[in-house]
């Protein structure tokens, strides 16, 4: 079990290792989804979803005006992709409300089919098994699953989220999909118990998410893996994002990110790439001794120390550069493995000056 208040935070390289697509893989699947074109009518290149979605969502009958507009804002991220760094990038250079639309349905299109073509989530064919665990053995979210259920009894199940929250920049549901059948498979039990006990696991999303699963309980939106991805669904999903020029969708996301940044007692990155506006995001005081970790694989040396320096700011230290905060050239999975009893242990004793700030405030 986490020991201390543990907050992860995700970035795209913690979905890679489940098979995702992420930076120029994923703008390059964007791109071919929506490089759309009719020869006498007919749709002859492009997602034939995303053409339909987008025609639901501009309401044009016969004529087609709209529609060639925003075929061209699709061509236009295309073009721009050459020198683009991710699909966000290009969003947020454009600035172009028909170049938004585009590029959101093509992320959610582009999600979702990497969701339904990895490897880590196709169904086995066995059909009493819903996942193929023993695939996740090399990847962090096994350790995960080690982590949560270290130590805790089956008896205390009712618990198994406590001191673990997630702050995930990503729009996949790979997390929700995979842990609650992990979990239930280590204990022995129905997955749809774990189900019932998610709702315990604080995760914040400050994009957005690329649709619900069925077990979330909204039926008015995009559903599972299983159903398809009809038009209107698409459609529907695509207003459930926000790319990082749009920001934040409220002040509560805000105020729940703050929340769990400044009450945490260890703060881990994963496959995080620490850009300015997400880091703005994350802006919180905490305690001197809130201990942090974070993956910076393949990142040389000078760039772990901007990195470090990045941290320091958001998070308010004071004084000396803590000799807790661990920039590690790491995956995601080498994390764990090299730094597992840090990652269980307990908390580091907090500041007094902290507890009195936080008396006092409270």
């Amino acid at each position: 079990m986490f020991e201390a208040k543990t907050v992860l935070v995700l970035g795209a390289g913690a979905s890679a290792e489940v098979g995702l697509p992420v930076g120029n893989a994923l703008l390059s699947e964007i791109c071919k989804l929506i490089d759309i074109k009719f020869d006498y009518g007919s749709q002859k290149s492009g997602d034939h979803l995303i053409t339909s979605a987008l025609k639901l969502v501009l309401k044009e009958g016969r004529e087609v005006n709209k529609i060639n507009e925003h075929l061209h804002s699709a061509w236009q991220i295309i073009r721009s992709a050459h020198q683009g760094i991710s699909i966000d990038h290009i969003v947020d250079a454009l600035e172009d409300a028909r170049v938004e639309r585009v590029a959101k349905l093509g992320i959610v299109r582009a999600i979702q089919l990497a969701e339904e073509n990895s490897q880590f989530f196709m169904r086995p064919s066995d059909p009493r098994h819903e996942l193929n665990l023993l695939q996740y053995r090399s990847t962090w979210y096994d350790a995960l699953t080690k982590a949560i259920c270290e130590k805790r009894k089956k008896s205390d199940l009712h618990s198994v989220f406590e001191n673990i929250s997630i702050v995930s920049f990503n729009y996949d549901r790979c997390i929700e999909r995979y842990l609650p059948v992990s979990i239930a498979n280590y204990y022995g039990v129905p997955t749809s118990e774990i189900h019932q006990l998610m709702p315990k696991l604080e995760i914040v999303r400050p994009y957005g998410i690329a649709g619900y699963l069925d077990w979330m309980g909204r039926t008015d939106e995009i559903h599972g893996y299983e159903l398809g991805l009809e038009a209107s669904r698409l459609a529907n999903s695509s207003e459930m994002i926000r790319t990082f020029t749009q920001g934040v969708a409220d002040e509560a996301i805000s105020q729940r990110i703050q929340t769990c940044i400044s009450d945490a007692e260890r703060v881990i990155f994963l496959g995080f790439a620490f850009h300015p506006q997400n880091m703005s995001i994350l802006e919180a005081r905490v305690d001197q001794n809130t201990e942090v970790l974070a993956t910076a694989h393949s990142a040389s040396d000078n760039d772990r120390k901007v990195i470090q320096d990045s941290i320091l700011k958001t998070f308010g230290y004071r004084g000396d550069k803590p000799s807790s905060i661990i920039i590690a050239a790491e995956t995601c999975s080498g994390l764990f493995r090299s730094y597992w009893r840090t990652i269980t242990a307990p908390p580091v004793p907090r500041s007094i000056r902290y507890q009195l700030t936080r008396k006092t405030i409270g």
